[in-house]
């Protein structure tokens, strides 16, 4: 069985973890420590960009930085 999910599905996958809202850095973090997988960056925040734009996540600004969130 292939284990070949992508990042945005990674994502998702947070499920309750989401339920507060996260900056990118704490998601990639998560996703490490859940999964193994170390993922770049920039390939987070895109794929944040993506599911936003297909409103499966939510996000709000502070300061300077966003917070994404179910």
């Amino acid at each position: 069985m292939s284990d070949k999910k992508s990042i945005a599905e990674r994502i998702l996958d947070l499920g309750d973890f989401l339920k507060t809202p996260k900056l990118a850095e704490e998601i990639k973090k998560e996703i490490k420590d859940r999964t193994g997988h170390n993922f770049n960056l920039q390939d987070i925040r895109v794929n944040l960009l993506y599911l936003l734009r297909r409103e499966r996540l939510k996000r709000k600004k502070e300061g300077v930085f966003y917070r994404y969130y179910i």
